[in-house]
């Protein structure tokens, strides 16, 4: 055993790692196979079976490697190595968003071909999830230790909650050290607070019958942050002829609009969404595109309370202010809008926006603005999902040892990154962050798109800074 006191800790050994590379994509691709989305739980598998597979095959793994393993009772599983009270950590997911459609290549086939390897979870966050497992087993491979234990942490439900982490850090001790490799490089140090919030209304009253009777609406995914089109399915019964020409024209006026009319006067009408120059989010978005054709052609529909609501509130503004939530500060910057999904039908209308907020402001206030808002124009809101914001200065020991780590191997130096959206950083107390796996400048791996991968390459690349991070974390 080498146990590294501080005279040693200018040794570079993120190179080491390079004789697993074999291993590493196979193991990537074996991982891959397993379909681990959430589903319905079942004794001991509290995210369901699949989930559930995940996880015993990263432990088993783990246990034919040499080292020890603990399952927190389905939640979530560590393996360690070293000794000492401290811990320092490196947590990964198992679990994936759903496959959704459009693939070119089985979801869930783990093909390596090119140079990489294709499927849900490649980049986010398997791939990641198998190089730290053999980081640690590069460490072990070469005797060293620290003064502290060095913990792999394998969750199961990052995508849709983090309620795994949560039981685990219930009975488990806290890292006093840690990061993520679930996002890019160098270090992520901030993120933002990040919360869904649903407005909704029930069918509204009408004193007339409505002229544009809308039939349905819908548009965005879960899996991408801007919708790509809308769809409105209208009735024309109640119009004239004249009245369905002008409708004709001004859809033909409209770039971003199509429509498919069918002979029991029903119309199709997709928007899709358009960039914007300068905008937050890069784009205005469907959803916002066709509830403005909708409420310009001056017609009743059945949901106009609500269409006006999200039109004259969010729209295609993008920094809240007209939700009366707009703020900023100089770590985070400025709070940002998503309207995310809309769904309406004869019933019942709601929309989804993710609201990302800085760190200096309080979620549970902007959540009670939104409320009376909401409550004050005849809708209502929900909070679906709210994740605290984080914040590591960069004195913090885990941001020293990780950005030493990060130049020792790359010859640059760290540059601090705040981000939106989440990672297991959130249920750190301020004690660890983002860091990896994506490559500066590097290829979009289409994360909770079709045909996700990673180039091998570039993940080896990954493996060495990851293996280099945590010998720092390690060592003295």
């Amino acid at each position: 055993m080498i146990n590294v006191k501080a005279g040693c800790m200018h040794m570079v050994i993120g190179n080491e790692i390079r004789k697993y590379r074999n291993a590493i994509a196979a193991g990537i691709s074996e991982l891959v196979q397993i379909r681990s989305i959430m589903a319905a739980p079942e004794p001991g598998k509290p995210f369901g079976a699949g989930v559930d597979c995940a996880l015993q095959h990263m432990l088993g793994l783990a246990e034919s490697l040499g080292f020890d393993v603990t399952n927190v009772d389905g939640y979530a599983g560590h393996v360690e190595y070293g000794q000492g009270d401290e811990i320092a950590a490196v947590l990964v997911h198992l679990d994936t968003v759903e496959e959704g459609e459009g693939w070119m290549s089985p979801p869930f086939g783990g093909l390596i071909e090119n140079g990489k390897i294709i499927g849900r979870g490649a980049s986010d966050n398997k791939g990641p999830a198998v190089v730290a497992l053999y980081a640690l087993k590069t460490l072990m491979d070469l005797g060293i230790t620290g003064n502290r234990r060095l913990r792999l942490i394998f969750g199961t439900n990052e995508e849709s909650g983090m309620k795994d982490l949560d039981y685990y850090f219930e009975r488990e001790q806290l890292p006093d050290m840690a990061f993520a490799p679930d996002a890019g490089y160098p270090i992520y140090n901030v993120e933002m607070g990040n919360m869904n919030v649903v407005f909704s209304s029930k069918q509204e009253a009408v004193s007339e019958k409505p002229l544009l009777p809308l039939l349905s609406l819908k548009g965005g995914s879960m899996l991408t942050l801007i919708p790509e089109t809308c769809t409105a399915s209208l009735s024309l019964s109640f119009l004239t002829d004249s009245q369905v020409e002008n409708i004709r024209h001004s859809v033909n006026l409209q770039a971003n609009l199509s429509a498919a009319y069918s002979a029991d006067r029903v119309l199709e009408l997709t928007a899709g969404s358009e960039l914007v120059e300068g905008s937050p989010t890069g784009s205005r978005n469907a959803i916002a595109n066709i509830v403005a054709f909708l409420l310009a052609q001056g017609m009743d529909t059945n949901w106009d309370n609500f269409l006006r609501f999200l039109h004259s509130k969010i729209s295609a503004e993008t920094d809240g202010q007209s939700l009366g939530i707009a703020c900023s500060d100089s770590v985070s910057g400025g709070l940002v809008v998503y309207l995310r999904t809309i769904s309406c039908d004869q019933e019942r209308a709601e929309a989804l926006c993710n609201i990302r907020y800085p760190i200096s402001y309080d979620g549970a206030g902007i959540l009670s603005t939104l409320d009376h808002l909401a409550r004050m124009n005849g809708i209502e809101t929900e909070q679906l999902r709210h994740l605290l914001p984080v914040y590591v200065p960069e004195t913090h020991p885990v941001i020293v040892r990780l950005s030493r780590a990060y130049k020792k191997i790359t010859g640059e130096e760290a540059v601090m990154l705040r981000m939106g959206a989440g990672t297991y950083a959130r249920k750190l107390r301020n004690n660890g962050v983002a860091f990896g796996a994506g490559l500066p400048g590097g290829v979009d791996t289409r994360v909770h798109q079709a045909d996700e991968f990673i180039f091998i390459d570039d993940m080896m690349q990954h493996a060495e800074i990851c293996l280099q991070g945590m010998y720092e974390l390690l060592i003295d």
